[in-house]
């Protein structure tokens, strides 16, 4: 039997292969069908049709905030960073290339995101921790899938922070209008991916609220390696605000760290800390890149919790850091 090959598409689709995007296959018996994405495949087409809507909105608002410099500049970066993420993931799927076949249907048309920008910044936030609690699964991600998945999750998450951060809002004080946007987009259609699927993620178990659990802390490199980044970053930030002037809270910054890590440690992790640790950079990109790098690395373990635990502390992480610097649009890409 032959089988026809689906593609995914902006219309262009870099880093497929590299990202381990699935690839269907369709039997040339059904060719007249709108096949059925289904597993990573439907994840990813989900996460991508997040990314369109929101670069889509977020040009939108820019174009309106002309009583705000600084809020239309923010909207604009957090447009392209969006489209930047859609093409990594891949694209929209389009399984026809873009012309179906006679009495074949096309997928169902990208929903839009919230119009209001406090709903819009609260829906940027939950679709990126919905979309970091498939990741943290390990019966539904590959290592692979959740590096891939997480990466626009965070740099997501990041958008969402530096909207708000320009508006001087919270991230979720728009939240119960996104939920009502999330509730039409439901009734207006049962095609699965055509939904915002955020009322399934109402409470969230990732949060920027860090509380690692399970048995497999104690045996994680990737967490071991982790809690001594946040030590010897923690050691350095006064350094950085003496000699750098890279941030005028150090201290209390500082503090947080060393408590994340005490967290982690009387969780189980392993103690690898080395005293009189400081790093050979005290400018904010760096210090930021190098805490999310040790972040995310959580997230392409074999283990939901660790993977539970880097996303936690990515999102922490970019509460604090995203204010103070521009992160990209992937987090924890390599």
């Amino acid at each position: 039997m032959r089988f026809a090959k689906l593609t995914l598409t902006t219309r262009r689709f870099p880093g497929l292969v590299a990202t381990g995007v699935a690839v269907l296959a369709l039997s040339a018996c059904s060719s007249s069908s709108l096949p059925t994405l289904t597993g990573f495949a439907a994840v990813r087409d989900q996460a991508a049709r997040t990314e369109s809507a929101a670069s889509d909105r977020a040009t939108q608002l820019a174009e309106v905030a002309t009583d705000c410099a600084s809020c239309s500049a923010a909207l604009r970066a957090v447009a392209s960073a969006s489209h930047e993420r859609l093409e990594a993931l891949g694209g929209l799927w389009d399984p026809w290339g873009g012309t179906p076949p006679e009495g074949a249907s096309a997928p169902a048309a990208v929903s839009e995101a919230p119009t209001d920008v406090s709903a819009f910044v609260a829906w940027l936030a939950r679709t990126a921790t919905r979309d970091l609690e498939i990741a943290a699964d390990t019966n539904r991600t590959s290592a692979d899938e959740a590096r891939t998945l997480s990466a626009a999750a965070l740099g997501r998450y990041a958008s969402a922070v530096t909207i708000a951060q320009a508006y001087g809002i919270d991230l979720d004080a728009g939240l119960d209008q996104a939920l009502l946007v999330n509730d039409r987009v439901n009734a207006a259609s049962r095609q699965g991916v055509q939904t915002w699927s955020i009322d399934l993620f109402d409470a969230p178990g990732i949060s920027a609220s860090f509380a690692p659990s399970g048995k497999d802390l104690a045996s994680s490199q990737e967490l071991s390696s982790a809690v001594a980044t946040w030590d010897c970053t923690a050691s350095t930030l006064p350094q950085a605000q003496v000699s750098a002037g890279t941030l005028s809270d150090a201290y209390a910054v500082s503090g947080e760290l060393l408590a994340r890590a005490d967290v982690a440690l009387r969780a189980g992790a392993a103690d690898t800390r080395t005293p009189r640790c400081t790093l050979g950079f005290l400018d904010a990109p760096s210090l930021a890149s190098n805490l999310l790098a040790a972040d995310s690395a959580m997230l392409a373990s074999n283990s939901s919790d660790v993977r539970a635990a880097g996303a936690s502390a990515a999102l922490a992480d970019i509460q604090q850091w995203a204010p103070r610097t521009s992160l990209p649009a992937l987090i924890g890409t390599r």
